[in-house]
């Protein structure tokens, strides 16, 4: 049952794309208001299916296994995307997500080895893990967003004339992109305050270098912030570093995981 949700699913995302390709090549035409409701049919069917992977897989517990973890990124990804997608356009972020997410689901189909995590009667640790997780993917999201703005900022140095009608205003979607950030940078800082409140055999229990990784990208993330809004970076820059910063995250949040379950 989960590997034909799994499937369908990713048919699902890739009719959204196909949609999404078509919109972006014809601008001129008008789009219906369901419209603006399509992307959250895939995100449905991703949400049972996240289900049946990670809740509905082992009576012991939940299954947070890298890829899991990945499809639950990538859901929330989406349907951040979704709901912004309500009061503004945004079809060529839609496109990325809903690819990124299709791929994942795809992927999730190999078989690996399952991370059973027991949350029973551990409502901290709960909080925790759902607030790294809901960080990681606001910053996915600022890193989709940072790489949007250098390209409209390249395209509008160098050829004005090639810059799509339906891509939003420069500093509309340096707003955004910020607006993103801030959120992350709350999510992550007190998902890393309950993660020290943690019982220290499950601190202990964390690959060191991981631990420092994540704290090192949550410095730049909120240095690079109070840069940007100070005025001291501009929002070309601050694009650029938050693109590195993510880099410095996906390391130690899922390189930590990919190199344990899949190399070691």
């Amino acid at each position: 049952m989960t590997l034909i949700f799994q499937v369908i699913t990713g048919l699902a995302y890739l009719g959204l794309a196909l949609f999404l390709m078509r919109r972006i090549k014809h601008p001129e035409q008008q789009v219906p208001d369901w419209g603006k409701w399509l992307p959250l049919i895939p995100a449905a069917l991703h949400l049972f299916t996240v289900y049946l992977l990670i809740d509905n897989s082992s009576e012991s517990g939940q299954n947070l296994s890298l890829l899991n973890l990945v499809s639950l990124i990538t859901l929330i990804l989406v349907l951040l995307v979704a709901i912004y997608r309500f009061s503004k356009q945004t079809p060529h972020l839609m496109l990325y997500t809903a690819v990124i997410a299709g791929i994942i689901n795809w992927l999730s189909i190999i078989p690996e080895e399952p991370n059973i995590v027991n949350f029973s009667n551990n409502g901290l640790g709960v909080l925790h893990v759902w607030l790294s997780i809901i960080g990681f993917s606001l910053l996915l999201a600022a890193t989709l967003q940072s790489i949007l703005v250098l390209v409209l900022h390249s395209k509008l140095r160098h050829k004005p004339s090639s810059i799509h009608p339906l891509l939003p205003p420069l500093l509309e979607m340096e707003g955004f992109l910020s607006t993103l950030v801030l959120s992350g940078i709350i999510s992550l800082g007190i998902a890393f305050g309950l993660g020290f409140g943690l019982p220290e055999s499950v601190i202990k229990a964390q690959p060191l270098h991981k631990i420092i990784l994540s704290l090192l990208a949550w410095f730049s993330f909120c240095t690079f912030y109070l840069g940007y809004k100070s005025s001291k970076l501009s929002g070309i820059r601050f694009a650029r570093l938050c693109i590195i910063a993510f880099v410095i995250l996906s390391v130690g949040f899922i390189g930590t995981k990919l190199v344990i379950q899949y190399i070691l």
